[in-house]
């Protein structure tokens, strides 16, 4: 039977994670990991729990890998509680950190075709009652009214009942990520000029998180994020 050293080895080598990336991920700090993990210490379930989900496994009731928001709201938290110095190095393994939540594996996405700028979907969505909150490069940038990203993220109350959206083919111009809105997403986003938008650091999180060209292309704001308040 793998032991809580063998488990915490085995899911930061399933996700390339250093010790450091996980402990900003976990909140955990990286001298308890390397503890745990030389069979030092034995954490409680609690902890181990709280590992596991930075990394996005679960372990209820073997260890399970779930792809969920967890892994971004921990970094978020981790960030949170940075001090003068600690914002740009944490910032810093955003993209380490996106790689563990990534926008197509997450419960719930639906890929749709986007035939209109995202400020007009983001309005049909609205008069359906799917209280839309924007994400991605939009969010980051603070403005939904054009649609700037590769892959826009929308956050709705039911991918699946989402009406007047085909779902995405190879010959849709541009492809949109529809995910169900979580109590993490509900945390950390606020009204802009009457839209919804997830924080600027979720926000750049989720387009590190997503497909093809759009990580590439969003490397480079990172810079903008190491010195901001949260």
């Amino acid at each position: 039977m793998v032991g809580a050293s063998g488990v915490i080895a085995r899911v930061r080598s399933a996700r390339q994670l250093t010790m450091n990336a996980l402990a900003d991920a976990s909140g955990v700090p990286v001298s308890t990991i390397s503890r745990i993990e030389s069979g030092k210490v034995e954490p409680t379930w609690a902890m181990m729990c709280r590992l596991v989900a930075a990394a996005g496994f679960s372990l209820e009731p073997t260890l399970t890998e779930t792809t969920t928001d967890e892994p971004l709201a921990g970094v978020l938290r981790r960030l949170d509680d940075a001090g003068p110095g600690g914002r740009e190095r944490i910032v810093r393994r955003f993209p380490a950190v996106a790689r563990l939540a990534q926008v197509a594996r997450r419960p719930g996405a639906r890929r749709v075709g986007l035939r209109t700028p995202l400020g007009e979907a983001v309005t049909r969505l609205a008069l359906q009652g799917q209280s839309p909150v924007v994400s991605s490069l939009e969010a980051f940038l603070r403005d939904a009214s054009q649609t700037r990203s590769f892959t826009p993220v929308v956050y709705v109350n039911d991918p699946d009942t989402v009406e007047g959206f085909a779902d995405a083919t190879p010959m849709s111009p541009t492809i949109a990520f529809l995910l169900p809105t979580t109590d993490n997403v509900r945390f950390w986003f606020d009204d802009v000029d009457g839209v919804a938008m997830t924080s600027r650091e979720w926000a750049l999180l989720d387009s590190l998180a997503s497909p093809g060209r759009q990580p590439d292309a969003t490397m480079y704001l990172l810079d903008e994020l190491t010195t901001e308040p949260v």
